[in-house]
């Protein structure tokens, strides 16, 4: 009888213990990204969630560097970190890799709309959705609310106004430092963004309707023969643009030397700074169109994601994790301590966010006109891809070809990558 009672105890024991035990999760994710709250939602959500243990892997803030470290991970199939945050432009790869925990099964339709739209379409790969939007950005159209209003202008809506308002102020400014237009033209990333965002304006997308792509289409051609107009026809750009990043950009805005400029939201806190020459002489809106296509959307969009890694062994924590980080409260918290704004919408009717953002709204009414880039449909051909794009776009901007045969040359570059 005694040994009986000595033996359902050490059960009974075995039992807590293993009920009790906890279970370790990694994410990985940058001290750059939302670092600053981190802590604050590791010790929130274990206070929740004593059974689980998170450990935090920082890995570096370069998003390339970042890129190359999970492409190791994945390659050697190892199981963690079991979450990793990634850059909109790489659910579409990592999944069609096999990379990824479709979480279809965690993240229902239902929940999916509580998030802004094209956030969760960069997320999806052959009909599965293998991310959470955690925070956004975009690129946005900033103009010098001084002198639209001291030559009688309201903010244009339309390139064609972008044109004339520009080309009208210069002339009339007699500056030889003034510039109508700015952005961020260098072979970079943000250059194939720029040109996205024409071609939208224009009604046009990077593939039709049937899956094809379509970057030879009368909208595409166009849209490029914009942009090389707004240096040599309209001269309202710099040669030197097809140099500049989005730094670039910005410091030539702060110093008063540009009307128009397309950029990230990052610029907004230092644009309005103390020490900025237009902190009182700044505003923004959504990106123009051309006339003809006010439907159309046309701001580029950026921003995180949270994904599992495929070979997790805990993918329900992991879950748990992600669904804590991507609540109300918590990306509430996140957009007030670090300034990454939230993806979730229900946020932006907060008046704890706007108390603190008061353009929130504004960037919100942007980013539900936002489009993506093709990422999710390229898979892991998208970064070959963007850059084959860079290079002619760019040879087209130096006139080095004509906006026609950079995209033909371009296509025929492209449509092996796609069989």
């Amino acid at each position: 009888m005694a040994l009986r009672k000595v033996f359902s105890l050490m059960v009974l024991m075995l039992v807590v213990v293993f009920a009790t035990a906890q279970v370790s999760i990694e994410i990985g994710l940058s001290t750059r990204e939302i670092g600053a709250v981190m802590d604050e939602h590791i010790a929130n959500f274990e206070a929740q969630n004593p059974n689980i243990n998170i450990k935090w892997l920082k890995v570096p803030g370069v998003p390339g560097q970042q890129h190359s470290q999970y492409v190791t991970l994945f390659f050697g199939k190892s199981d963690k970190p079991d979450i990793i945050a990634m850059d909109i432009i790489w659910p579409g790869e990592f999944a069609s890799r096999g990379w990824l925990e479709p979480l279809d099964r965690f993240f229902p339709p239902s929940e999916q709309g509580e998030f802004i739209e094209n956030m969760i379409e960069a997320a999806k790969y052959n009909g599965s959705v293998y991310g959470v939007p955690l925070y956004i950005n975009g690129l946005h159209f900033y103009y010098r609310t001084d002198l639209l209003e001291k030559y009688g202008f309201n903010p244009p809506d339309t390139w064609e106004e972008v044109v004339k308002q520009a080309t009208y102020i210069v002339e009339h400014e007699n500056d030889p430092n003034l510039y109508g237009y700015i952005s961020m033209w260098g072979k970079i990333e943000g250059l194939f963004m720029n040109y996205l965002q024409f071609l939208w304006g224009k009604g046009g997308d990077f593939f039709d309707e049937n899956g094809n792509l379509n970057i030879t289409s009368r909208e595409a051609i166009e849209a490029l023969q914009f942009m090389v107009d707004m240096i040599y026809k309209y001269k309202l750009a710099p040669q030197s643009i097809v140099t500049y990043t989005p730094d670039d950009a910005r410091i030539l805005f702060q110093q008063g030397r540009a009307v128009f400029m397309v950029v990230q939201d990052f610029v907004w806190p230092m644009l309005t700074a103390p020490d900025s020459i237009v902190r009182d002489k700044v505003d923004f809106k959504r990106v123009p169109y051309f006339e003809g296509h006010p439907d159309t959307y046309t701001v580029c969009l950026g921003g995180w994601l949270l994904g599992i890694n495929v070979n997790s062994k805990y993918k329900e924590e992991a879950w748990k994790f992600i669904e804590y980080l991507t609540s109300h409260e918590a990306q509430l918290k996140t957009a007030v301590v670090t300034g990454s704004l939230p993806t979730r919408k229900s946020v932006y009717d907060d008046p704890k966010l706007l108390e603190q953002f008061p353009t929130a709204n504004k960037q919100f009414e942007d980013f539900m006109v936002g489009n993506v880039r093709p990422s999710a449909q390229l898979g892991e051909t998208y970064t070959r891809v963007s850059e084959i794009m860079q290079q002619e776009i760019q040879a087209a901007l130096l006139r080095l070809k004509t906006p026609e045969k950079a995209l033909n040359d371009a296509a025929k570059q492209i449509a092996p990558l796609l069989k």
